[in-house]
This record gives structure tokens, sequence and C-alpha cells, in this order.
């Protein structure tokens, strides 16, 4: 069957079944992501994460984020995703309960195995349905990026679900337009533009990104109260 047809029939049976759908979704989810981490698919000599997991490219953040959440009272917080937690180990979050979840079992079992502690754990989940630990902040950083709308829109609707007070996530600054993709894919999004609609941001963390050749310094992280983002 032409590749176009199939996806034709699996849109109509989507729309016919939505159950169906949500399960072939998350069972896509699973195979982009696994097979990302298991092909180290973004070619960072250090990180399967990505570049943008880096040392390097984190440094700022690795300074400003405790401090940040010093200042919102934060006692816990969920990384979701947390990816292979490559620069996030050098965090310091003394006083703060870490939990990690992400949707790529071997990489929770490696998390788990070098990295877990009392104050420190992994789970694994999917972010964008079933239940989230309960956190004071959500940190989900270089994660909307990848996913379509609708994704999206799931995604935030499990967070408010979670309980959660913050969410600190990536947006760019200066990015005038967004636009669709498929889970998987990559583009950059400003979360105040449409289809977003998010306020201003209560605190904002520029990244300093030098990647793809410095074309994103606006790259930040937004903090924003989980109440006060639209529902769309």
């Amino acid at each position: 069957m032409p590749i176009a047809r199939r996806y034709r029939l699996a849109a109509g049976l989507a729309r016919l079944f939505p159950a169906l759908g949500r399960w072939a979704a998350a069972r896509r989810r699973f195979r982009v992501f696994s097979e990302i981490f298991q092909t180290n698919f973004w070619g960072s000599p250090t990180s399967v994460s990505g570049p943008g997991s880096e040392l390097g490219q984190t440094a700022m953040i690795r300074e400003a984020i405790p401090a940040l959440l010093a200042a919102h009272g934060v006692g816990s917080i969920l990384d979701a995703p947390c990816g292979d937690f490559n620069w996030m180990q050098h965090v310091p979050l003394t006083g703060i309960h870490y939990t990690g979840v992400d949707i790529v079992p071997a990489l929770i079992a490696r998390n788990r195995a070098s990295y877990g502690a009392a104050d420190r754990t992994f789970v694994l989940g999917d972010i964008v349905e079933g239940a989230l630990p309960t956190a004071d902040l959500i940190f989900c950083r270089d994660c909307l990026v990848h996913l379509s709308y609708d994704e999206t829109r799931r995604a935030l609707d499990n967070f408010r679900r979670s309980g959660a007070t913050w969410l600190l996530t990536t947006t760019f600054t200066s990015t005038r337009a967004n636009h669709d993709i498929v889970t998987g894919d990559w583009r950059p999004i400003m979360l105040q533009q449409a289809p977003y609609g998010f306020p201003e941001p209560v605190a904002l963390i520029n990244e300093g990104c030098t990647e793809f050749d410095g074309r994103y310094p606006d790259k930040s992280l937004g903090l924003w109260r989980l109440a006060d983002l639209p529902t769309w």
C-alpha cells in the first residue's frame, strides 16, 4: 500500500476510534524517542540527549537554576523529560527532591543505576498522557520543540493535572510565528505566540545558546504558573 494511503487510513481510523488513535500515537512517540537514544541520532559525543545537553551549552542555566528555585520556594522538581541526565547531575539541588521521567525504558534504567539516590529518582512515563509524579515545579527543557501542537496541548493538560505549581520550559523569544510539526521533528517555538498564547513569564533565563552556528541566541527558559496558562 502506498505510504500516503497508509497515513490517510491511519488518520481515518484514529478519528473513528479515538482510543486506538491515542494508542498508536503513544507507540509512535515511544519508537521515535527510543530510536533517537539507541542511535545517538543527534550526534553529540557526550550526550545522547543531543548537543543542547552538553556542558558547554548549559553553563548559564546550571548557574541560574538553583537561584530561581530558591527564589520561588521550590522544594521538588519533575524533570520531564529527563533525558540522560548529562548536565543536570552538575546542578546543585541540595534540599530539593528531584524526579526524572522519560519514555525510554533503557534510558531510565541507566539513569537509575548511575544516578539514583534517596532524593533523586527516575521513573518511566509518557508526559503526553498517563499520571505524572507530583512536584512543585515541572522542568520541560528541549521537549515541546519536538512535539506536534496536539501532543503539546495534551502534555500541558497533563502537567496541570499533576498538581504542580510552576512550569519552567524552553521558549525562543525572537520567533515571530510558530508552525506545527510531526512529533520527533524540531522547530523553535515562542510560547507567547499562537497557538500557545502564554502570558509574560514570571522569570526568563537566556541560555547563551551557540548551537547551529549561533542562529538561536534567543533560546531561553521561561517560568510560568501553570494556573495562568490558557487552554487551547
